[in-house]
């Protein structure tokens, strides 16, 4: 394989001022590619098993088309190589006489989504689906054509290759609800020894050691390098009263200085974590890449999963699942897979010719973590970290000698926050995140939605911060949909309806408002940091800092933090919006599964990705259970001494 980068040449063709259109931008581009643009992995073809591609399964058992000659069979198949098909596959052929093919859309995982600081230039690259929302009246309006674009990995490991690494498992109260929902088993002590399950945790003398793991296949841990920025930023929000608190641990409202999915230096996905291990070393586990999933074969009588079509290299294929087929495609084509096969809304699937085997909510209940860009920062030039194209080069070079240096981190993006905000009454529980992003001040002020969408330099270059607000608590809900004009293989529709409720927009204007407090701390200050008032285009006409401005620019220039999920709600039968049950079975189709992060009754409070690997190795024992006969206990947590709980005090205090 061989990653491309995004395109700006269309971008750029009127607007050549910005440094994302002038020569050292694509001369950037032009030299990571080069050294990193292909896949340690590239040299296996793990699809090809001795198999005929062309020869299918073809209806369904029992029907007069369906014929068992040289067909493909596996005891299970999994749907998409994201976070969650990994840990599934790794899983399910821990098993020895278990057959698993794992089949994943993209291509195998690059070199460049290795190196920390590049994650802006793997959005709208090779290995993004690149999907856009639907136009709406209160969100993105200042976009073109009244679209946001929302990044999904299409890649060996999913989302988790080009996301920006960070590891936060949520808020307890989030899973003690949808235990309270009627899901029974997730409440927060029954999840947490699944995240401690995955974790192989590198600072576990500096965190609440009782709430995490060591050994696991996911490499958890702090960067090593932290520029002088990074540590002021982390002293302002102290100033502003906020406590250090290891936020993966039951406690949320405070600071702390990220861990994130990483190892020395480098990403560790979900493909590198569970699935480089095993590769080349069981031989019950197939894996396809470039295979672009149709639909699941389902038995209209008996309502039986018992197969998976899809397409690979111009050829419709069939193959058949012994015991179970689970989809794990995400929260946006999840739903597009299930209906193509007939599961979903019925007079949505009836509109399109689609046999309904059984109607479900599929594709509502969509949630997101929306954000806003906008809210500038600049910093004194001794602080700014912006350097000459040469010495950009001279980093590269060291980067991929010794995966250190400035790009072997993300900046500025490593301190975390949680508060509360006026709108969120329940104590202990945060509503706002924040997130603080990298910007070159000029690009921004001078084409603020040039500067984000043309955003591909590495985040160890900056003259300013971006202050990013997350909304926490969404209460608009969206709904994914086919696409009309061709189903099969057009993008599904997202109407995320995000700020459709007006305290979603005013919190994140109370969210805005409370982040400026930052300027008034004094390790800003010797950073010479000041807040950029010129107005942003769309907002010109209302003044500055008010909050009808801050209204104007959450509406306007909406963003995402690519936190998608419930689009496949898991809840007791007698919800409507229920898709699957506690168990992710899908209801009223047997051997059939759904476990990824559409599954969530509702979003978590923080980053998905450590949720969305909970919910695969909580759901393999789940499969486990169902085909060994045998009850798998939950993980043990193990008792943490007296000493260990003195040492963890000392040092979050």
């Amino acid at each position: 394989m061989s990653w491309i980068p995004p395109n700006l040449a269309e971008s750029c063709a009127v607007y050549t001022n910005l440094t994302s259109c002038q020569p050292p931008t694509f001369l950037f581009l032009q030299l990571i590619t080069q050294l990193f643009g292909q896949s340690l992995d590239s040299e296996y073809d793990y699809g090809q098993s001795g198999y005929d591609f062309g020869s299918n399964i073809y209806g369904y058992p029992g029907s007069d088309e369906y014929h068992k000659p040289r067909e493909r069979e596996y005891d299970f198949i999994v749907l998409g190589a994201g976070s969650a098909g990994c840990v599934l596959a790794n899983r399910l052929t821990e098993i020895p006489s278990w057959s698993v093919l794992l089949l994943e859309a993209g291509d195998e995982e690059p070199e460049v989504a290795d190196v920390p600081a590049f994650a802006p230039a793997l959005q709208q690259s090779s290995i993004d689906w690149g999907f856009s929302t639907q136009p709406d009246p209160n969100s993105c309006l200042a976009r073109q054509n009244g679209q946001c674009s929302w990044a999904r990995g299409r890649v060996m490991g999913g989302s988790s290759t080009i996301n920006y690494m960070i590891y936060i498992r949520g808020n307890p109260r989030d899973y003690d609800e949808w235990a309270e929902a009627g899901n029974p088993g997730w409440s927060w002590r029954e999840v947490l020894p699944y995240f401690m399950k995955s974790e192989d945790n590198h600072n576990i003398d500096t965190v609440e050691r009782q709430a995490h793991g060591v050994g696991g296949y996911l490499s958890v841990e702090r960067f090593q390098y932290q520029e002088s920025n990074v540590r002021s930023l982390f002293e302002a929000f102290q100033e502003l009263g906020l406590p250090v608190i290891d936020q993966n641990a039951g406690r949320q409202i405070g600071t702390m200085m990220l861990q994130t999915t990483t190892r020395s230096g480098r990403r560790e996905s979900a493909n590198l974590a569970f699935i480089r291990p095993i590769r080349r070393k069981r031989k019950n586990l197939t894996i396809e890449t470039k295979a672009y999933i149709i639909r699941v074969l389902i038995d209209p009588h008996t309502k039986v999963a018992f197969g998976v079509e899809y397409e690979k290299n111009g050829k419709l294929i069939q193959v058949r699942a012994r015991k179970e087929v689970i989809v794990s495609c995400g929260t946006i084509m999840t739903p597009k897979v299930l209906m193509l096969s007939g599961v979903g809304p019925a007079h949505h699937l009836q509109n399109f010719g689609i046999q309904v085997i059984k109607d479900l909510a599929v594709g509502y209940n969509l949630m997101d973590h929306p954000t806003t860009d906008g809210v500038l920062l600049q910093i004194n030039n001794e602080s700014a970290t912006l350097v000459p194209p040469e010495q950009v080069t001279r980093d590269v070079f060291y980067y991929r000698e010794e995966q250190a240096g400035p790009l072997s981190s993300t900046g500025p993006l490593q301190v975390n926050t949680f508060v509360q905000t006026k709108y969120e009454l329940e104590p202990g529980r945060p509503d706002m995140q924040y997130s603080i992003d990298t910007a070159n001040v000029v690009d921004y002020v001078t084409d603020l939605l040039l500067a984000s969408g043309t955003k591909v330099y590495p985040l160890a270059y900056y003259n300013g911060f971006i202050i990013r607000p997350i909304l926490l608590n969404q209460r608009s809900r969206g709904v994914i949909k086919l696409n009309s004009t061709d189903p099969i293989y057009g993008y599904p529709l997202i109407y995320s309806n995000t700020f459709n409720e007006q305290i979603d927009a005013l919190t994140m204007v109370e969210g805005i408002k409370q982040s400026l407090n930052l300027l008034k701390t004094r390790a800003m200050q010797r950073l010479g940091v000041s807040l950029i008032t010129t107005p942003v285009a769309a907002c010109d006409g209302y003044s500055f800092g008010t909050d009808d401005y801050w209204l104007c620019l959450v509406r306007s220039y909406t963003s995402t933090m690519y936190h998608y999920a419930g689009t496949c709600k898991m809840g007791p039968k007698h919800d409507p919006f229920a898709v699957v049950d506690p168990k992710l079975r899908v209801y009223g189709i047997k051997n059939l599964r759904v476990i990824d992060t559409s599954i969530m009754p509702r979003v978590t409070r923080g980053n998905t990705n450590a949720p969305t690997i909970m919910i695969a190795e909580k759901g393999s024992d789940f499969i486990k259970e169902t085909w060994l006969k045998k009850k798998f206990s939950i993980p043990k947590i193990p008792k943490m001494d007296f000493k260990q709980m003195i040492k963890t005090f000392f040092f979050n205090h």
